[in-house]
């Protein structure tokens, strides 16, 4: 279903953040060494398929907004990498790895991730 409750479940739902959170740790880890490089490697991975110019510059514009929030707000940096039983790699900034997290989430819940077709 493409329910505005499964929405809500995917994104919310403690499984789901927890996987945003570790594939934004294998971005920063395996995707590159810039945020556009990671983004793309993070939908190619998980989508299969290279992002169109539109996708991509979405991407990067949503880690970009992100990026700011969790800088001047840490606690809801460590409030988001605390959902979940596995911990983070201490070695990542908090800040950054949150904003690559709530961007894998998106990621995560595109349609042709979440629905086979």
């Amino acid at each position: 279903t493409n329910s505005p409750l499964q929405a809500l479940n995917l994104m919310n739902d403690v499984t789901y953040v927890e996987a945003a959170r570790f594939v934004a740790e294998r971005m920063m880890k395996e995707g590159g060494a810039t945020p556009e490089e990671r983004l793309v490697w993070a939908f190619r991975t998980v989508t299969s398929r290279w992002p169109d110019p539109m996708e991509r510059q979405t991407l990067l514009d949503n880690w970009q907004a992100q990026m700011p929030h969790y800088r001047l707000n840490p606690q809801e940096a460590d409030k988001l990498l605390a959902i979940g039983e596995k911990r983070n790699d201490a070695k990542l900034k908090a800040a950054e790895l949150a904003a690559y997290a709530t961007t894998a989430s998106l990621i995560l819940n595109l349609d042709e991730v979440i629905t086979k077709q």
